[in-house]
């Protein structure tokens, strides 16, 4: 929906031009307009706005409490009209149809976890009240919407963009070391730290009180963590209404609507249901050249059984090598999925048609679709393995950590480096102890009843938020588009998760209870066809990349980043090339954190200049 900031501080009297330069950094997320609050006790929010709903009156802030209370969001509540209802017979009077004032209202009648346990949505969201003297700041529960936040000495900041708090007055661009390795391992960052030392983020699931009086007074809470445990008997009927009511209730704008098209399972779904509410519903889907690679055929079969309009584009090499550098000026933080550019190419097209895209993230950690779960899923001949596992989990906690020698996460996802070859690309490697996110994470991931839970929740707590859904985000926002994931509401996530294990993954099939009920509303010829992972000609695309920029040493000799013993760098690049590309996933997130640390740069410096500007008129 937008994207959102603040500044507080009582030394300061540039506050306003401070979030003005924000905001304007961030106008993608916003192309509608913005909308601002100051007060003398050295406070400066904002907002901008992409209109979704309440189009001509949605604008903020919304106040309630006399306007004691103050409220900014990023995002959707998709229960918002029944919430509305409820806080109208309580005696709250609206002024917007739009969904940020119930969040106002709420707090004031249920205070910051009553609303939060209530709402079902995207969302990251500010709220101040002037009389308690605090700033709330809350993020969803699976972490569909950013946000950052940072505290030096008399000041405190927030933003939906990374890179607008790495540019303030005290925040140098230093590299988090620990951050640095953990993108070597997964490609993203996971948890609290960032790319950048000073900055953190707001978890999925989490909220934070920031008094004015005592800046470095900052309380973390987490509001929720999606609950684990035994199996329970759920039926076709009831885990059918619950994916018709996410895909219905994801449907609500007052803007055009349409479905990212893959012609996967999850997506086509998605597709049949979203078409069956919206007749005609638009569609988009991206093809490749290669055959391989390319699912284009199997989108257009479920377009034409859903009657959808639909839109279809083609991503090439020549398109990889002019948007490498684009997406990487989109991303805040750096996200070495390959993915990322076809998205953000499919983006930038829908966005001629609509401003709302539905797409099927989630389903995979919550239905179990990926391949390497089958090394957890239930099978006769391995009962004893698993049984040992666990145990072996439970007693030496070592190898379940998130990043370790074994070169797997704890859901069995393949990392790109293992301890010795992270140690061989940092300049001085840190000591890899877990700090009280990651103990925080095993503890929870120890409560699962069964090895499959285990492996999928540890996909729901890391790669969804801090790489899919950042992707989705970074990609949509960078062209006023907004992506919405259905497989998230909270009651189909905790459905689906607590599926017997033989529903969910088993003898090699994926999503079992998804496919028996999915007969609904696809056919057979879609709903039998083998998944095929999201695999791209990448090894012929960085072949092509570096032999237009003269070769890897030519390409790499300005942009040393602090932290990466370059010359390691540079011989693993090469090795690799000369042999065929053999570690394309690495190859390609080494390349993007190039490009991505040169835009960033760039960016802050620009910024860094526009508060000193903005600050001396």
């Amino acid at each position: 929906m937008c994207g959102i900031f603040g500044v507080i501080s009582a030394c300061s009297n540039n506050l306003p031009h401070v979030a003005e330069v924000m905001g304007q950094a961030m106008r993608h997320r916003g192309p509608d307009g913005d909308g601002f609050y100051f007060n003398n006790d050295g406070i400066a929010l904002g907002m901008r706005r992409l209109s979704i709903i309440d189009l001509s009156h949605g604008w903020q802030p919304v106040y309630s409490r006399n306007k004691r209370i103050v409220v900014f969001q990023n995002g959707e509540i998709y229960n918002y009209q029944n919430l509305r209802r409820e806080l109208l017979s309580k005696g709250y009077i609206f002024v917007t149809r739009s969904d940020t004032e119930v969040l106002a209202h709420g707090f004031d009648a249920w205070g910051i976890i009553g609303l939060l346990q209530r709402v079902d949505g995207m969302y990251a969201m500010a709220i101040l009240d002037l009389d308690q003297r605090i700033l709330f700041l809350a993020r969803d529960r699976f972490g569909e919407k950013p946000l950052f936040y940072c505290q030096q000495g008399d000041w405190f900041a927030y933003s939906s963009d990374l890179l607008t708090l790495a540019a303030l007055p005290g925040i140098d661009d230093e590299l988090d070391s620990q951050g640095l390795e953990r993108y070597l391992a997964l490609h993203f960052i996971p948890g609290e730290r960032t790319i950048f030392k000073k900055i953190l983020r707001v978890t999925p699931g989490e909220w934070i009180s920031v008094p004015f009086d005592r800046l470095g007074s900052i309380r973390r809470s987490r509001y929720f963590r999606q609950p684990l445990g035994k199996p329970r008997s759920i039926s076709e009927d009831l885990l059918a209404q619950l994916l018709e009511d996410a895909v219905q209730s994801r449907l609500v704008a007052d803007v055009p609507v349409g479905i990212f098209l893959s012609g996967g399972l999850d997506s086509s779904l998605v597709a049949a249901i979203a078409a069956k509410h919206s007749p005609g519903i638009s569609t988009f889907s991206m093809g490749f050249g290669s055959r391989e690679h390319d699912e284009s055929k199997y989108a257009k079969q479920v377009t034409e059984f859903i009657g959808s309009n639909h839109h279809h584009f083609l991503f090439d090499c020549d398109r990889f090598v002019d948007l490498l550098p684009k997406v990487a000026s989109a991303l805040d933080e750096p996200i070495g999925d390959q993915a990322t550019l076809p998205l953000y190419w499919l983006c930038h097209e829908a966005s001629r048609h609509i401003k709302v895209a539905l797409a099927g993230e989630g389903a995979d950690e919550i239905f179990a679709g990926y391949e390497y779960y089958r090394a957890f899923a239930p099978h006769p001949g391995l009962r004893a393995y698993f049984r040992h596992l666990v145990n072996r989990c439970v007693s030496w906690p070592v190898i379940c950590r998130l990043i370790d020698s074994v070169p797997t996460s704890p859901s069995g996802f393949p990392l790109l480096t293992d301890t010795a070859g992270r140690a061989a690309l940092i300049e001085d490697p840190t000591d890899n102890a877990a700090d009280n996110w990651e103990h925080s994470l095993m503890d929870w991931l120890d409560s699962a009843a069964n090895p499959l839970q285990r492996a999928t929740a540890a996909d729901l707590e890391t790669w969804l938020p801090d790489d899919l859904l950042i992707k989705l985000d970074r990609m949509s926002m960078a062209h006023g588009l907004e992506g919405r994931a259905p497989f998230l509401m909270p009651t189909l996530v905790d459905a689906a998760l607590h599926l017997s294990p033989d529903q969910r993954m088993a003898r090699g099939t994926s999503k079992i209870g998804l496919r028996r009920i999915a007969h609904r509303w696809l056919p057979a010829n879609i709903l039998n066809r083998r998944k095929q992972g999201f695999v791209l000609p990448m090894k012929n695309w960085l072949t092509c990349w570096f032999a237009l920029h003269g070769g890897v040493a030519a390409y790499l000799a300005d942009r040393a980043i602090p932290g990466l013993n370059m010359p390691e760098v540079v011989r693993l690049i090469q090795t690799d090339l000369g042999i065929g590309v053999q570690r394309e996933r690495l190859i390609f997130a080494l390349v993007l954190l190039f490009e991505w640390y040169s835009a960033a740069l760039t960016k802050i410096a620009s910024l860094r200049r526009q508060y000193i500007k903005r600050g001396e008129q």
